[in-house]
C-alpha cells in the first residue's frame, strides 16, 4: 500500500512525537510524517506534491500561511493543530481555507486516522479535477486557466527569489491553411508535433500552454539574461520549421515568437501577456519565423486597419457587440427556464467573431468593463423583450469579469441600467467563477449583497475547474452551482467523471442551490443528468447560442417535441 505523507509543522516537539505515535499504530500502516519547526520558504513546502495532508500548529503565522496556501492553490489540504476550539474558532479558519482542525489532548487514533484519510482522498480529487479542467485535451499542456494560474505562481516566485521569468508568446504562421488544405485532423495531428518539439526544447523547470488552436505560451523560470530567452526561442522556431508528414505529405510551417521577461517588461499579469504578444504581432510582420523581444520603441499600426486594438476599440465605440442566448432547460419539465447571454462580435467585414478570438485581448486592454455594462444592458433589454412576448419565468444570464465587479460604481450602475431598462431584477443572474471571487472574496461579497437587496441572483460558474473553496458555497448569497463541461463530457464512458459529477449534482441539492450542468451533447449524457436528479442543463443537444428573436421558434419547436415524446 502507498503511504501518504503527512507534514507536521510545529515547534513543540511533544506535537511531533505524540502525532508520530499515532500514525504508528495506524493499521494497516498507511502514514508516513515529514516535519518541520519552522517555514524558512513555506510556498516550496506547502506546494510540495510529496506532501498529502498538512498538520500545522495554530500560532503568528497562521493566517498568513493560510492565505498564502489558498491564493497558490495548494492541493494538500491543512488541518490546524489548537489547545481549545470552539464553532467560532472553526469558522474562522474555514474561512481563512484550512479544511478541518484539532485540538491537542482530545483526539483518539480512530479519529485522527479517519481524518487524514479523508483528506488524503480530498487531495487526490483536487489534483484529478485540476487536471481535468487545467489542461488543454488535445496537446496535454496547459490550457489558459492552467497558464495564468502557472504564469501568476511563476511571477510570485520570481519576486520572492529575486530572479527572472521570461514569457514566450508563439503564434504559428499560415495555420489556418493547413486546416483548409489537409483537414482539420492532420491539423490535430500538426499542433501535437509541435507541442512535443516545443517541450523537447525546455528545460525541466519551464512550463507549455496551448491558448488557442495555434498559439502557444511557454513560461521560462530563473533564465540569466535575455541572451538566454533569445537562445531558447531560437532553437524552438528551428524545432518547429523542421518537416513533418501530413497525409503521406512532406510539410512544413514556421512560426513567430514575441517575449517579455519579468520584471523589466511588466509587473502584471496583463502587462506581460499582452507585451509578450505585441512582440509576436511585431514578429508576424517579418517573413521567414521571426523572435522579437518586447520593447517600449517598438512601433505597432495602433491605427491601421488590421490591428486588433485598433479594431476591438472600434467595436467598443460604435457598439458592435451582440448577444445571443443558449437556452437552459428544466430536466424534469422539458421548459426551457433560462438563458445564458454569451457575447459576440459582429465585425463589419468578418461577420459574427466567437468571444475566444477577442475575449482575453478585451481583458488584457483593459476593455471588459466597458463592454460589460454593454453586455448587462443588452441582457435587461433581453428581459424585457422575453416577457412582452409572453416568455415568462424564463431568467437571463450575464458573466461578470473580476474587472467588471471590482468597479466602485458596479451596483450603482447596475442598479441605474436596471430601472431605466424596466427589466425584473428577480429574473437576472449573475455567472461568477471561483478564480474571480478568489481575487477578493470579502469585496465580492459585499458587492454580491447589495445587489442581492434588488432581487439579482447569482450562480457560480465553472465549478470545479478553479481552487474550489467550499466556504464559497456556503458564506456568498448563490442560488445556482454550474457544472462545468468538462465534467460532462465524457459522462456515461468515464467512471471517474460520473462519481465527480454526481458528488457536485448531490452537494448543490443539499446546499437547497439549482444545480445545472453545462456543455450536454447527447441523448445519454442527459439521460444520465435527469437519473441523477440534476435540474438544468445547456448545451447542443437542445441548442447552440441563437439569437434573441430565434427563441419564441425554439419554445415552439421545444413545445411539439415534447408533445410528440408524450403521444409516442
Amino acid at each position: 500500500m502507498e503511504k501518504q505523507t503527512i507534514l507536521i509543522i510545529s515547534e513543540e516537539q511533544t506535537d511531533h512525537l505524540i502525532l508520530a505515535a499515532s500514525l504508528e499504530r495506524a493499521r494497516p500502516q498507511r502514514f508516513q510524517m515529514a516535519t518541520a519547526e519552522s517555514m524558512e520558504r513555506p510556498l516550496d513546502a506547502l506546494l510540495d506534491p510529496a506532501i498529502d495532508v498538512v498538520i500545522m500548529a495554530h500560532g503568528p503565522q497562521t493566517e498568513y500561511l493560510l492565505r498564502l496556501a489558498a491564493k497558490n492553490e495548494a492541493a494538500a489540504p491543512i488541518i490546524v493543530l489548537l489547545d481549545e476550539a470552539n464553532d467560532q474558532t472553526g469558522k474562522q479558519l474555514r474561512d481563512l481555507g484550512a479544511q478541518d482542525y484539532l485540538v491537542r489532548g482530545q483526539f483518539q487514533d480512530a479519529l485522527l486516522h479517519r481524518i487524514l484519510d479523508y483528506n488524503a482522498q480530498l487531495k487526490r480529487a483536487r489534483e484529478k479535477i485540476q487536471q481535468l479542467s487545467n489542461r488543454d485535451p488535445l496537446t496535454g499542456a496547459l490550457n489558459r486557466v492552467g497558464f495564468r494560474a502557472h504564469l501568476e505562481r511563476a511571477m510570485g516566485r520570481s519576486a520572492r527569489y529575486g530572479f527572472n521569468t521570461a514569457l514566450l508568446y508563439i503564434n504559428i504562421d499560415q495555420f489556418a491553411n493547413v486546416n483548409d488544405h489537409y483537414g482539420e485532423a492532420d491539423g490535430d495531428v500538426m499542433i501535437k508535433s509541435i507541442s512535443r518539439r516545443l517541450i523537447n526544447k525546455m528545460r525541466s523547470t519551464d512550463s507549455i500552454a496551448r491558448l488557442g488552436g495555434d498559439e502557444f505560451a511557454v513560461v521560462l523560470e530563473d533564465v540569466n539574461s535575455a541572451q538566454d530567452v533569445e537562445q531558447i526561442a531560437e532553437k524552438m522556431l528551428k524545432s518547429i520549421a523542421a518537416p513533418m508528414i501530413l497525409s503521406d505529405q512532406q510539410v512544413a510551417v514556421e512560426a513567430s515568437i514575441g517575449a517579455a521577461i519579468y520584471p523589466e517588461d511588466g509587473k502584471e499579469f496583463a502587462d506581460l501577456v499582452e507585451h509578450a504578444r505585441s512582440a509576436m504581432q511585431q514578429a508576424k510582420t517579418i517573413q521567414g519565423g521571426q523572435f522579437i523581444r518586447y520593447s517600449e520603441k517598438l512601433t505597432f499600426d495602433i491605427a491601421g486597419g488590421n490591428s486588433l486594438a485598433a479594431e476591438l476599440r472600434t467595436a467598443v465605440r460604435k457598439n458592435q457587440f451582440e448577444l445571443h442566448y443558449q437556452p437552459r432547460i428544466d430536466l424534469g419539465t422539458g421548459h426551457l427556464v433560462g438563458l445564458e447571454a454569451l457575447l459576440r462580435w459582429n465585425h463589419p467585414e468578418r461577420g459574427l467573431v466567437a468571444p475566444g478570438e477577442f475575449l482575453v485581448a478585451c481583458e488584457d486592454m483593459g476593455l471588459m468593463k466597458t463592454i460589460g455594462y454593454q453586455v448587462i444592458q443588452h441582457a435587461c433589454n433581453a428581459q424585457v423583450w422575453l416577457e412582452e412576448q409572453k416568455l415568462q419565468g424564463v431568467d437571463v444570464a450575464v458573466n461578470i469579469s473580476f474587472s467588471q465587479i471590482q468597479d466602485d460604481r458596479f451596483v450603482e450602475i447596475v442598479k441605474d441600467i436596471v430601472q431605466r431598462s424596466g427589466a425584473d431584477a428577480s429574473r437576472l443572474e449573475f455567472e461568477l467563477t471561483e478564480s474571480t471571487i478568489l481575487k477578493s472574496p470579502a469585496g465580492i461579497k459585499a458587492r454580491m449583497d447589495e445587489l442581492r437587496e434588488t432581487g439579482i441572483s447569482f450562480s457560480l460558474d465553472d465549478f470545479g475547474t478553479g481552487f474550489s473553496q467550499l466556504t464559497h458555497l456556503t458564506e456568498l448569497p448563490i442560488s445556482a452551482l454550474k457544472i462545468d463541461a468538462v465534467f460532462v463530457r465524457d459522462l456515461t464512458s468515464n467512471e471517474h467523471q460520473e462519481t465527480v459529477c454526481c458528488m457536485m449534482i448531490e452537494m448543490g441539492r443539499r446546499l437547497g442551490m439549482t444545480v445545472i450542468a453545462e456543455g450536454a451533447e447527447t441523448h445519454e449524457q442527459i439521460q444520465f443528468l435527469r437519473e441523477n436528479n440534476c435540474h438544468q442543463v445547456q448545451g447542443y443537444y437542445y441548442s447552440p447560442a441563437i439569437p434573441l428573436q430565434q427563441l419564441p421558434r425554439f419554445v415552439q419547436d421545444l413545445r411539439h417535441k415534447r408533445q410528440g415524446k408524450l403521444l409516442s
